[in-house]
């Protein structure tokens, strides 16, 4: 069942090596990160006048996968998706919230009747431009944009993400220990945001 709101969501990616550190097959990233993110996108009708997604991904820096504007239907949304590869680096949070703004532009496919959502998924704390995070979270958050963080394993600033967070949305976590348990936590953090996004649109 999908929720038949409107909205402009950016999912952003993080693609740092820690991602995959002792994860030959890189489960963490493929299951884990991009199932998640796939979750999310089938919760909501992908079409140019309800809800639209983009996806970023980041680590040193940035790397736009694709923009809103670019999949309005979701057969091929999830398959783009499927298709993102990690390129892994330190986790530079700053970058990716910067990048993620002008992601909700109407240049990228943003809309001015829509709510703006990013979502940060990630496996743990800035690495790198550390210093410059809160005025990037402040300026973010300052344009209008709601921000939700979710946490993947163990490693988690929980307090970090949950200053990341807006106020009106929330910090997760989903902890990848065993592929039944990491099907069962993507499935509760995933509907515990649906609620709150569908609260703000």
């Amino acid at each position: 069942m999908t929720c038949p709101r409107k909205a402009d969501i950016v999912l952003v990616l993080d693609q740092s090596s820690s991602i995959v550190v002792g994860d030959p097959n890189y489960d963490n990233w493929y299951v884990t990160i991009l199932g998640f993110a796939k979750s999310i996108a089938s919760a909501f009708p992908i079409h140019r006048n309800l809800t639209q997604v983009a996806v970023m991904k980041f680590s040193n820096g940035v790397e736009i996968a694709f923009n809103l504007d670019t999949y309005d239907d979701r057969d091929s949304l999830l398959s783009a998706i499927d298709e993102i590869d990690i390129n892994g680096g330190l986790t530079n949070f700053a970058a990716a919230l910067m990048t993620g703004r002008t992601m909700f532009s109407t240049g990228s496919g943003g809309r001015d009747d829509a709510p703006d959502i990013l979502i940060m998924v990630t496996d743990g704390t800035a690495t790198r431009e550390a210093d410059r995070t809160e005025s990037e979270v402040n300026t973010t958050k300052s344009a209008g944009i709601i921000i939700y963080t979710v946490g993947i394993g163990n490693d988690v600033d929980q307090d970090e993400l949950t200053k990341i967070a807006s106020k009106t949305s929330v910090c997760l976590s989903v902890c990848p220990t065993h592929a039944g348990i990491v099907s069962k936590q993507r499935h509760v953090a995933r509907c515990s945001l649906d609620c709150r996004i569908a609260k703000c649109v």
